[in-house]
Parts: C-alpha cells; sequence; structure tokens
C-alpha cells in the first residue's frame, strides 16, 4: 500500500488548543473503537511535557481539523498515544504529515526512541509504521478496554540503539 504525498498542503501544523477539542474528539469517535473522550484530550492540552498537534485549515471545505497527534516525553522515550486523521483525507498523506512532525520532535528532544502501541489486527497501521523503520518489540496482552492485544512498536533514533537495547537495558 502506497501512500502519497499531499498534492497540496492545505493543511498546516499548529499546537492543538481547546478551540480544536470538538473536531478532536469527532475524529476520534469515528477512527477508533474505543475512543478516547473529548475530556481525556483536554486534559492532556494542560500537562506537561505534552506534544498535541492538529492539521488545520481555517479556510476552505470542511474538515477544519484534519488530523491530530497527541505524544508525551517520558526519560528518553518520546511516545506517540493518539494519531489520526479526517476519514475523508485518509491516503493522501496528512498521517505522514503528522509523524514526521513527531519524528522531528522527538529528534530535537534527544529521544532515544520513538514508541506507540498498535491494535494487532490494525495491518495497515502496522506497515504504515514500518515503512518509517518501526518494528514490533513485544505483544501487550489484553492492552485495549475491549480486551484486544496491541503490539508495542519502536523506532530507534541513537543508531547505535537497537530494540532490543531500548527496551532491555533498564
Amino acid at each position: 500500500m502506497a501512500l502519497r504525498r499531499p498534492e497540496t498542503y492545505d493543511y498546516r501544523l499548529l499546537q492543538a488548543e481547546p478551540r480544536h477539542l470538538d473536531e478532536i474528539a469527532r475524529i476520534e469517535a469515528e477512527s477508533f473503537r474505543v475512543p478516547w473522550k473529548r475530556e481525556f484530550f483536554e486534559s492532556e492540552l494542560l500537562e506537561s511535557f505534552r506534544y498535541a498537534r492538529v492539521l488545520t485549515r481555517p479556510d476552505g471545505p470542511p474538515p477544519v481539523v484534519g488530523g491530530y497527534l497527541f505524544a508525551i516525553t517520558l526519560y528518553d522515550e518520546f511516545h506517540i498515544n493518539k494519531i489520526a486523521t479526517d476519514a475523508r483525507l485518509r491516503q493522501l498523506g496528512y498521517g505522514r504529515m503528522l509523524l514526521e512532525d513527531a519524528l522531528a520532535r522527538a529528534r530535537g528532544v534527544r529521544a532515544a526512541a520513538v514508541t506507540l502501541e498498535v491494535r494487532v489486527t490494525n495491518a495497515p497501521a502496522r506497515e504504515f509504521y514500518r515503512t518509517y523503520g518501526f518494528r514490533e518489540a513485544y505483544r501487550r496482552r489484553g492492552y485495549y478496554q475491549d480486551g484486544e492485544d496491541a503490539f508495542a512498536m519502536v523506532l530507534p533514533i541513537d543508531p547505535s540503539l537497537t530494540v532490543e537495547t531500548t527496551f532491555f537495558r533498564r
């Protein structure tokens, strides 16, 4: 599955703000079987060490918010908690814009690795992350509220590290 770059970058990346929450919650509810509540996103905006970005387009046809990414820096890891794009904008490269922005941030804070969880049944997402060099480090049994397992995926940023040294050196 080859993903295209956006033909036009009519969306731009901005820091997520409370005014974006309704659209973030809408995309979340349309994208995930067990969505985060709007209040959880709201609390994420107030916490330190969080990285919250939205793709937004103030002018033009809907959607105004085309996607979002929420992440946290913990010690030497940059962990992506949520990433999603509006269904109308999928396969156009906007998810890549969000992920590449997050990877740049991870390098900027000198993270040793970028981590995330993905449903074992979500083969398209797992393949998407693999195109960036993420590897499935291990399986988290019953990780999601509905009981489905997740793969913890890792992308070492420091070239001297491997998935194994990133996760098992502590």
